[in-house]
């Protein structure tokens, strides 16, 4: 099922079932019993027997989705006294594989051999379908499990089922898809190696009062709202709000401005209103706004945006009213935002973003290129020569070297490789993304504007 992951743990006494051929006939069902393929009629009944199976610990399966498979075109199968439904198999074709996900068989009617009987019902109908093999997956000793012995089923013992239920609500789910939102992977934080200093200031200023809240409150700390990422492109900055949502395990979700004025300047703040009633629906999540300059300029220089502006201030109030998500926004020109947008209140931490230092260049260089099986180079020897270079531009460069590699390696050259030399000269061939000037206005804009 989308969104989920199997990670919970059966009984240790669990057993996988595998049959890879039909299977010998174990006779007719008890007089009285008939088995049969079920009808939209028997699912109520066939859901009784499962909720019973559920609270005798005889069925291990989520129960919801077991029950998901009776509404589909899938194999369902009862064993039938009269109108009652006293047993029922549910099972599932994939491929050439056929999957028995549950047995269950009323009280009063084990023993009888109503589980031989729908075990070859459901054989014939699968394997009449295409099916291989058939699998199913019973804990030692409950129904069906000595059933499948008799069918032929082979027992592979010590496996174990793993569940885990994915946090978020199916209607957030919605949400999510419908803004373009991801679950990002925790371990994303780990791997960001960039951005070294205001990885310890997030850490410590967001992160810590977030994932620590009991902690925080006993100390009067505030969790953080909103924060405002500022520097000039390709530093980082949605790479380093991604990897914050992976710390907290929230859903990331992009509100682009490009598609909240589509339909005209004049529509954008209705826009921007009805993106955070919708988002703010969602329990927790990292709002994401990239060059928020393009709906919260200053309103002196455009009279048109004074709506969006509004509405934009009224969502931090709501974010901070709400709790549980946080705002980020970034802006590769902080000195063109709304005085309104950045003064103290409005954002927790306004944080510059700037080329990496040589810590982070080092762990950049060293990540990239030790990714490269042809790469010899020794990251330590050019992290003075990359000073000033954005991790885009670190990338470029040693994309350039590693293809100049390639091409020598297909020219057929002896010990092709991507060695020093090709990697200082695509250094060298690399036009840096900030200027000298456009460096020295962000260093500026840094001393002026930065809060944390």
């Amino acid at each position: 099922m989308p969104f989920r992951r199997m990670f919970h743990q059966l009984p240790r006494r669990s057993t996988i079932l595998i049959m890879n051929t039909p299977g010998f006939a174990v006779g007719a069902p008890p007089i009285g019993c008939s088995v049969r393929a079920a009808s939209r009629d028997d699912l109520p009944q066939v859901i009784r027997l499962l909720e019973s199976a559920r609270a005798n610990q005889d069925l291990h399966l989520d129960l919801a989705d077991v029950v998901a498979d009776l509404g589909a075109d899938d194999l369902t199968v009862v064993a039938a006294a009269d109108k009652d439904v006293v047993g029922a198999l549910i099972g599932r074709l994939e491929g050439e594989t056929g999957r028995i996900l549950a047995i269950v068989v009323a009280p009063e009617w084990r023993d009888r051999r109503i589980g031989a009987s729908l075990i070859e019902y459901a054989e014939s109908q699968l394997f009449g379908r295409g099916a291989r093999k058939v699998t199913a997956l019973i804990a030692d000793g409950r129904v069906g499990s000595l059933s499948l012995s008799e069918r032929g089923f082979e027992a592979i013992r010590g496996l174990a089922l793993y569940e885990k239920a994915e946090t978020i609500e199916p209607s957030a789910m919605s949400v999510l898809h419908r803004w373009g939102g991801e679950l990002v992977p925790p371990e994303r934080w780990d791997e960001f190696s960039g951005l070294r200093a205001q990885r310890e200031v997030v850490d410590e200023r967001v992160l810590a009062p977030l994932l620590e809240s009991d902690l925080a409150e006993r100390f009067g700390v505030v969790p953080p709202t909103t924060m405002l990422l500022f520097g000039p492109p390709g530093t980082g900055k949605t790479s380093f709000a991604k990897a914050v949502a992976g710390r907290l395990g929230w859903p990331f979700v992009e509100i682009l401005p490009s598609k909240l004025g589509a339909e005209g300047l004049s529509m954008m703040a209705d826009e921007l209103h009805s993106a955070f009633e919708e988002l703010l629906s969602l329990e927790h999540a990292v709002i994401f706004i990239d060059e928020v300059d393009d709906i919260a300029s200053s309103r002196a220089e455009r009279p048109e945006s004074q709506a969006v502006v509004n509405e934009l201030l009224k969502a931090v109030v709501r974010i901070r009213e709400a709790g549980g998500r946080l705002l980020v926004c970034a802006t590769n020109s902080i000195g063109s935002l709304d005085p309104a947008v950045v003064r103290p209140g409005r954002f927790d931490l306004v944080l510059p973003v700037g080329p990496p230092d040589s810590e982070a260049r080092a762990a950049l260089l060293g990540g990239m290129l030790e990714s490269i099986q042809a790469s010899v180079v020794d990251a330590a020897d050019f992290v003075e020569e990359t000073e000033g270079l954005t991790p885009a531009d670190l990338a470029s460069a040693v994309q350039r070297a590693a293809s100049d590699a390639f091409g020598a390696a297909r020219r057929g050259e002896p010990d092709a490789r991507l060695d020093a030399a090709r990697f200082r000269r695509a250094i060298r061939a690399t036009v840096p993304t900030i200027s000298a000037d456009a460096l020295a206005a962000f260093h500026r804009e840094a001393d002026r504007f930065q809060r944390i």
